[in-house]
């Protein structure tokens, strides 16, 4: 997954780099990097997003596995 591809996910879920951070347990300055192709979208990262634009997952369910609170 390029970073243009996770912003176009990111875009249509309505979600912010910030959210992409907490769904991958990692800094939103890792997000940020990875969307501006900086450095590559690990797998780990690009199958989730992938999941979650299919619709295989939901935000509500990562919520629930997430044990910590969203982002604001």
């Amino acid at each position: 997954m390029t970073g243009a591809q996770l912003k176009a996910i990111l875009s249509r879920h309505g979600l912010r780099q910030k959210d992409c951070a907490w769904i991958c347990g990692v800094h939103p300055r890792q997000a940020r990097v990875w969307c501006n192709e900086e450095s590559p979208v690990p797998q780990y990262a690009a199958i989730i997003m992938a999941a979650l634009d299919e619709g295989l997952i939901t935000p509500r369910w990562l919520a629930r596995k997430i044990k910590k609170q969203p982002p604001n």
